[in-house]
């Protein structure tokens, strides 16, 4: 199975960058039939990249006030407009593959709580904890 997995937030405003943090952890593992990337954030481009995947794993930062220290969840493909156009969520990404190219990979969503968002390259000692968790269990899925 063919697995895409991608890192997105802000790497330059600290727990933001979380993403980033999982997909540097994971390439030192080397995991058969994985393909690691990082964004800054979502974008239109990234449903002609998916196409050609089993499943994409997305993971991102999440809110402070987020109840758990990181969590999963299934992304369901469906494509919304946004006030915001160049703003786009995993399920976006997955809808619009499905619409441009007759097929969608499994999806799945990693979200880690975040705790400082001020302007630096270091996650908070919590969010990297939490951060690697998910790439324990990444690695071990």
């Amino acid at each position: 199975m063919k697995t895409l997995i991608i890192g997105y937030g802000n790497d330059s405003r600290n727990d933001d960058g979380a993403g980033w943090f999982v997909v540097n952890e994971l390439s030192k593992l080397n995991l058969p039939d994985v393909t690691l990337e990082t964004a800054h954030q979502l974008e239109v481009d990234f449903a002609e990249t998916v196409r050609d995947y089993d499943e994409v794993v997305f993971v991102d930062a999440a809110i402070p006030e987020s109840p758990e220290p990181w969590w999963t969840a299934e992304v369901e493909p469906g494509f919304r407009s946004h006030a915001v156009a160049h703003f786009m969520t995993p399920g976006d990404v997955l809808g619009l593959c499905r619409t441009l190219y007759g097929k969608t990979p499994r999806g799945r969503l990693f979200s880690i709580r975040g705790h400082d968002f001020n302007f630096g390259m270091e996650l908070s000692p919590q969010t990297r904890e939490a951060a690697l968790e998910v790439v324990r269990k990444i690695a071990h899925a």
